[in-house]
């Protein structure tokens, strides 16, 4: 499967419009070739290196097969009218939590996008314990990025 979020190069600096130092919105993320057997999609963003452990920035899921585009700049809300749902991040929000680490020190942000056996049975506003739960077995395929963010 390929796998572009847009702006974010692995092992490079986040874009700053994914950032708390811009307007903090969501990337663009488009896909193709998913594997056979796939029912829908979803995505993760996390920053392991959080002082209280991992924090997670961001879960989507019902992302449907036939799609091949989640724009940017999603809604921060439980469900999007077209019935993709997203999750409570580690702030305790809905939706995307842009990059902010405290000053000092480089934060590692993984985005991944999974293509998953099943459309997964969660209400929107389930929190990453929930969501881990009902995605454990389902993941065919994973593509992750890491982007490099830092504070002065």
């Amino acid at each position: 499967m390929e796998v572009v979020f847009e702006g974010l190069i692995d092992g490079e600096k986040v874009p700053e419009r994914c950032t708390c130092d811009g307007p903090g919105i969501s990337p663009e993320i488009d896909w193709r070739g998913a594997p056979t057997g796939t029912k829908s999609f979803a995505v993760v963003m996390d920053d392991p290196d959080a002082s209280r452990g991992l924090f997670t920035h961001w879960l989507v899921w019902g992302i449907p097969s036939k799609a091949t585009r989640l724009p940017a700049n999603l809604a921060r809300q439980r469900e999007l009218p077209n019935g993709i749902k997203q999750g409570v991040n580690s702030g305790g929000a809905y939706g995307y939590a842009p990059c902010c680490p405290p000053p000092g020190k480089v934060h590692h942000y993984t985005y991944s996008f999974l293509a998953l056996d099943i459309e997964p049975d969660l209400p929107a506003g389930v929190n990453r314990d929930r969501f881990d739960k009902a995605l454990k077995g389902h993941v065919l395929e994973e593509v992750s990025v890491t982007g490099l963010y830092e504070r002065f």
